[in-house]
């Protein structure tokens, strides 16, 4: 297993040392996220959370936020520190311990929605309801998916046929599968910050990303041809280490309780959708790139893939069958939710 460098041992030991002489805060705990803090998701849903959570809780604790992984940067050890008490919260995508939380590759497929808010609603909703497992040794805060990844290329794109041999760089396993149902060559082992080099030297001749992040990490830079096709979602948790969570006073519970849940996962994806908007609109005005809008017939191609994909998940465990009739379930129930706001609204 990776360990603390000398230097994040120190900075772990720091923190600690603050903490145990306190300073008349209230109980610190620590939010490490791996992200830097101009990440969207960090400036304008995390940090605000961590001090809505502060104040709410009247003194009786305070959320520092740790970005850019300045406790530990490893998105694969972000589970580890926080089982080991060096963080008391953490950010973290499943897709790194994949082993940890089994059901959770079901919400990268955009077959029954698209809609990342619904998706997130109902990852949470089933975790709610006792339908997910790997989740007993931890807090969840928060369980959501981002924005669909879509397609940004450096070449140009027709139709489906125009990725047969193109290296395409892959993240998971369901990447990867629709990559090389498209006759693409999935290419793995580069990390977000290294995409938009290994575009712009012609490593890959593309990329699966959300919207709202193309342009902090450069591949809004790196790559002028975008396909307008969701491929697949990305699966997110912000946990807490449960001990210190059912150590903490009832008035600290209190305050994380009221603001977790359904209202952080909105906050993330609220997030994460107007930043994933603003980007898009700005590339679709850029005369410069080739924005291309996928047709009936290749949503219909791509639908038969996460069809198969959901079928080969759904085998593989009797219990899949019970979570996918009780997704249908709570999606209804979200969409029907939603439509009684609308009316409401009018």
């Amino acid at each position: 297993m990776e360990m603390l460098s000398p230097i994040k041992a120190l900075i772990v030991a720091a923190v600690f040392v603050a903490a145990m002489l306190g300073d008349g805060r209230g109980e610190v705990l620590r939010f490490g996220v791996s992200v830097p803090a101009r990440t969207v998701t960090v400036r304008a849903a995390m940090q605000p959370w961590a001090d809505e959570v502060s104040a709410l809780s009247d003194g009786a604790l305070d959320i520092e936020l740790y970005p850019g992984g300045s406790l530990g940067r490893s998105g694969k050890l972000q589970y580890w520190m926080l089982k080991q008490g060096i963080l008391d919260i953490t950010w973290m995508l499943p897709s790194n311990t994949p082993n940890l939380f089994p059901s959770t590759d079901f919400f990268e497929i955009p077959l029954k929605t698209s809609d990342p808010m619904e998706m997130s609603l109902a990852f949470w909703r089933l975790y709610e309801r006792g339908y997910l497992k790997g989740f007993d040794d931890i807090k969840p805060l928060a369980l959501y998916v981002s924005p669909p990844y879509r397609f940004h290329l450096r070449f140009p794109y027709e139709d489906n046929n125009s990725l047969k041999g193109k290296k395409i760089r892959a993240v998971t396993y369901l990447q990867a599968r629709m990559l090389e149902e498209a006759g693409a060559t999935p290419v793995g082992g580069i990390t977000t910050t290294q995409v938009a080099e290994s575009l712009s030297r012609g490593l890959i001749d593309g990329a699966l990303f959300s919207w709202h992040g193309v342009k902090p990490v450069g591949i809004m830079r790196a790559s002028d041809v975008h396909v307008d096709q969701a491929i697949t979602f990305a699966p997110a948790i912000i946990a807490m280490n449960r001990d210190v969570y059912e150590a903490l006073s009832p008035k600290a519970r209190a305050a994380i309780d009221a603001l977790s849940g359904e209202p952080l996962i909105r906050r993330m994806v609220n997030a994460m959708n107007g930043a994933a908007t603003a980007a898009m609109d700005e590339a679709r005005r850029d005369p410069e790139r080739q924005f291309v809008e996928a047709d009936a017939v290749e949503a219909a191609i791509w639908r038969e893939r996460f069809a198969a994909a959901a079928e080969d998940w759904r085998v593989r465990s009797p219990d899949h069958d019970v979570l996918i009739e009780r997704f249908d379930e709570i999606l209804a129930e979200i969409r029907a939710e939603a439509a009684t706001a609308l009316d409401g609204s009018r």
